[in-house]
């Protein structure tokens, strides 16, 4: 009854460290070769070697089977040991060198091994007699079990040097949690329990493997529950901090109404919808002067935090050189080679620019290597300005770029825009496409810039309704008003 009870709480132990094991490398996303999982891995062929051990022992005709599994289960042990010390040192900032591996870890191991391929003839390990009951001998209580005792306690004891006279010594990384002292304690206490409960007439259970292996349960639950906690702490922080970048980056844009065009002859009017918190699109518009004004959009390559801050630099840029430069194909220039410089992680932003002369109704345009953007003139149909000045911005740095002049007239109108409109995809991976951008352009030729706007992006989400947007979609329209 005792064996079967014994048996059935290691073989417990064996599923719950698997249940560990599967959740540490699947759910925690931890490598099979991280010290956790090969101290689980460890102890569970610990726990199965036992097992095996235990079902043979005593079989006459099983003797050889009967070493093996004593044998295998020998080694088991002591490198799950092993593991387990190099991980509880770990915690305490405490990391072996090659020299100290090899004399404290692989050493140990090595003469298990040999002692355990020799024991058959020598039996200092164990003894299997006639009846097939394998006999430990006095050698594997004091060499084995002297050799895991140090491995799994002395790391405690570290630990509360480290807390009483060896403060000061006590390594930068150093972390001394509460676990590890109940691991600890948990360990001799089911091992006092399994002698006491599982005794049976004078014959005691000493194999220490199954209190080992359940203390461990707690110890490696209690590590996954807080590696759990602080990665959702630093997720939240992570969060936080998205957030206050997606008000500081919304805070850059533009007012949706500018105060400057709404007297004048024109409207402007931009809109911007990021696939993440933050996004590497951008627009702007400003006065230059009493009768220049500038309006741009931009796209940065990738997503998220590293696109939000080049395109913050980028946009820095072309408005501090709109200011000081006269024609659009300076300001690219400037910004271009000043972009260029220090540009390790290769990130470059496609770009259209334009300088309106509201007294001659005269638009000067830029296009880095950008969408083209859709021109109607008023009572035609819409076109593309198919006009390409140069390449994108940080793309070379000696890239020189050109410029273009188109006179706008009452009721003209001007979208630009970034390829998260015209590349959104359906359920059926069908682009959006510029066809149906033109297209609704043409539809919307009586409603204002802001309402064009807004029916575009409301068409392109029926369009690609069931797919999440995987880019950011910007857009900027310019209207001559009549």
């Amino acid at each position: 009854m005792a064996n079967r009870l014994f048996l059935e709480l290691l073989a417990v132990a064996a599923i719950l460290l698997s249940v560990l094991l599967i959740n540490n490398i699947f759910l925690y996303k931890q490598k099979i070769t991280d010290l956790i999982s090969l101290m689980l891995i460890s102890g569970i062929v610990m726990c199965a070697l036992e097992i095996s051990w235990a079902l043979i022992d005593g079989h006459s005709t099983l003797r050889v089977p009967a070493y093996i599994a004593a044998c295998g289960y020998s080694i088991a042990f002591i490198i799950f040991a092993g593991f387990l010390n190099l991980y509880l040192l770990d915690r305490l900032g405490i990391r072996p060198g090659k020299i100290a591996l090899i004399i404290f870890y692989m050493l140990p191991t090595a003469a298990t091994v040999a002692l355990c391929a020799v024991t058959p003839w020598t039996h200092l390990m164990f003894r299997v007699d006639e009846s097939g009951v394998v006999r430990t001998m006095e050698f594997f209580d004091v060499f084995f079990h002297g050799i895991v005792y140090l491995y799994i306690f002395s790391p405690l004891l570290i630990a509360l040097y480290f807390l009483t006279l060896g403060k000061k010594r006590r390594p930068a990384d150093c972390e001394i949690p509460a676990s590890m002292f109940i691991f600890g304690i948990t360990a001799p206490i089911l091992y006092w329990a399994q002698v006491m409960i599982l005794g049976d007439g004078g014959e005691v259970f000493e194999t220490t493997s199954l209190p080992v292996a359940l203390a461990l349960v707690y110890l490696v639950t209690n590590v996954s529950t807080h590696t759990a906690l602080k990665a959702r702490a630093n997720l939240e922080a992570v969060e936080t901090d998205l957030r206050i970048a997606s008000k500081i980056q919304t805070d850059a844009l533009p007012p949706v109404a500018p105060e400057f065009a709404e007297h004048l002859d024109l409207n402007l009017r931009g809109s911007m919808n990021t696939a993440k918190e933050v996004g590497g699109d951008f627009y702007d518009y400003f006065p230059i002067d009493d009768h220049r004004i500038c309006f741009l959009i931009a796209d940065v390559s990738g997503k998220g935090t590293p696109a939000a801050l080049f395109m913050m630099t980028a946009k820095t840029m072309i408005k501090d050189y709109a200011l000081t430069r006269e024609t659009t194909s300076e300001i690219f220039n400037e910004v271009n080679a000043r972009l260029c410089e220090n540009n390790d992680e290769g990130m470059f932003a496609t770009a259209w620019i334009g300088i309106l002369d509201i007294q001659t109704m005269t638009l000067q345009y830029t296009n880095a290597g950008h969408n083209y953007p859709i021109f109607r003139r008023k009572g035609q149909p819409s076109e593309m300005i198919t006009k390409n000045h140069g390449l994108f911005l940080a793309g070379m740095e000696f890239t020189h770029y050109k410029q273009g002049e188109i006179r706008l007239d009452p009721g003209d109108r001007l979208l630009l825009y970034t390829d998260g409109v015209t590349e959104a995809h359906n359920t059926k991976s069908e682009l959006y496409g510029d066809d149906r951008l033109i297209k609704v352009m043409e539809d919307t030729k009586d409603l204002t810039g802001e309402q064009v706007l807004e029916h575009i992006l409301e068409d392109v989400n029926r369009f690609a309704q069931g797919v999440p947007q995987f880019d950011d979609m910007t857009m900027v329209i310019l209207t001559i008003k009549e």
